[in-house]
């Protein structure tokens, strides 16, 4: 979990949203592989495990890879999402998490895995958190899913900068503030085109990851 990214993790816990405190127990090159996220409010704590920070224990089935996962299916997927020179934050799912090193030529953008497949790795990944997407409201430009959830594809919806984007299969229902561009027989892509409520952000401002080291 790179130090960088923690900020954008929020507390899964059912109050206003919350950034998390990081302590370190074992850090290399400003990633924290084992370690502690503590939240401010409810004092809920989740571990970081080789790297990953568990948000839960709620850790879905990862589906088996299909062809999107190829070279060119990678592509096609950074074009669906719309990954840009811009950068900016985006968050591949479960199976669909295998593109990710075909993805790496994208240097600009900045990659979450929610879920992966085992040995899938990046600079920030997320388990245990089920139908959850615990990241800061409006702070994603693009997220792919691979499982249909109602639940799952709206709070993914939810992590959204406004025209953001969505991926998700094609029997998923499309959450409310979101536009369908596109769709095949597998996949509908959507952008979120609801005004983004900064009322509903209460996270206080920080110059930086607030970590501990031992």
């Amino acid at each position: 979990m790179h130090v960088e990214l923690i900020d954008r993790l929020r507390c899964t816990g059912a109050h206003a949203e919350s950034w998390l405190v990081a302590h370190a127990d074992r850090s290399e090159d400003r990633r924290i592989l084992e370690g502690t996220l503590g939240c401010p409010i409810c004092q809920r704590e989740f571990r970081i495990t080789d790297g990953a920070a568990w948000m839960g224990d709620d850790e879905p089935a990862c589906l088996p890879p299909g062809a999107v996962l190829d070279a060119d299916g990678a592509l096609r997927l950074a074009a669906l999402l719309n990954v840009d020179e811009r950068g900016g934050l985006y968050v591949l799912g479960g199976a669909i998490a295998t593109a990710t090193q075909a993805l790496a030529t994208f240097d600009t953008a900045r990659w979450i895995l929610l879920s992966p497949p085992d040995g899938v790795g990046a600079e920030a990944t997320i388990r245990g958190a089920g139908d959850q997407v615990p990241l800061a409201r409006g702070s994603v430009r693009g997220i792919a899913i691979d499982r249909s959830s109602a639940t799952l594809a709206a709070a993914a919806a939810a992590t959204l900068t406004q025209g953001g984007r969505l991926l998700a299969p094609v029997g998923t229902e499309l959450p409310h503030g979101m536009e369908e561009l596109a769709r095949d027989a597998d996949q509908w892509v959507a952008q979120k085109v609801a005004a983004f409520d900064t009322s509903a952000l209460v996270t206080p401002r920080r110059a930086a990851p607030r970590t501990t080291h031992q």
